[in-house]
């Protein structure tokens, strides 16, 4: 009898402790939502996001998206027609709920055709001696009309990364933690967007693309267009060093 009395009270207390809480006070991501359209090499041009991902995500959940174009031999010249780099950005920032704004892309990507083979942490050098954590996903995509013909099967190599009012991590766990300390202890609902560049690998054609680039030409390309984003989007002076 005494058992359920004890774990009652204990119970009874730790509610009790919400109300010596702080109210939530909402501190920004240090992201910057428009992607510039020079990129360094690259030029981007602005996409929207599907409905798939409006309606998954909550109502206030923003998002920046484009494709990323760059002549692959570095020719900057108007009238050229070589094969081209291509590359899909996307910024996606969370709203008051966090638990229904962002998540690992990792959820996501499967609904986009990717199944996902590979999965690894490694850094990214940023302008001004700077180094970014990321996550390195090689998936394969599967596209499919609307009758469920498959239409392309490509390699892919994804990179992404959180950045919060003052962390940047490439791990959805510890960002989580980071989230529920601080609306605990600072009672504050920090803003997280998360970075990310996919590019697909491999040897058929693809349109604009020309003939696709190989693993080590795709992952050195979106290491690149991941850093010049980094440089140009993120308010570094709002970043704690080691964070």
């Amino acid at each position: 009898m005494k058992r359920p009395l004890i774990l009652l009270a204990l119970l009874t207390a730790g509610l009790s402790t919400a109300f010596l809480l702080p109210d939530f006070r909402q501190t920004p991501s240090a992201v910057r939502m428009e992607i510039q359209e020079k990129l360094g090499a690259w030029t981007a041009q602005a996409i929207q996001e599907t409905k798939m991902e409006r309606e998954t995500l909550a109502p206030d959940t923003r998002f920046s998206k484009a494709v990323c174009l760059k002549p692959r031999d570095g020719n900057s010249s108007f009238f050229y027609t070589g094969p081209q780099d291509v590359a899909h950005v996307s910024i996606v920032l969370s709203g008051f709920d966090l638990a229904n704004s962002i998540h690992r892309p990792e959820r996501c990507m499967p609904a986009q055709g990717h199944e996902i083979f590979q999965s690894e942490k490694l850094t990214v050098a940023v302008k001004n001696d700077r180094q970014v954590p990321v996550r390195r996903l090689l998936s394969i995509q599967t596209l499919k009309d609307e009758k469920g013909n498959v239409v392309s099967k490509n390699n892919a190599v994804t990179y992404y990364f959180f950045v919060g009012h003052e962390r940047i991590t490439e791990n959805h766990t510890r960002r989580t933690l980071f989230d529920i300390k601080d609306r605990l202890v600072n009672g504050e609902a920090q803003g997280w967007a998360y970075i990310s560049v996919t590019m697909v690998f491999g040897n058929a054609k693809a349109g604009l693309s020309g003939e696709l680039p190989d693993f080590e030409t795709a992952d050195l390309a979106v290491r690149n267009l991941l850093g010049e984003l980094a440089a140009k989007n993120i308010a570094w002076e709002q970043i704690r060093v080691g964070a």
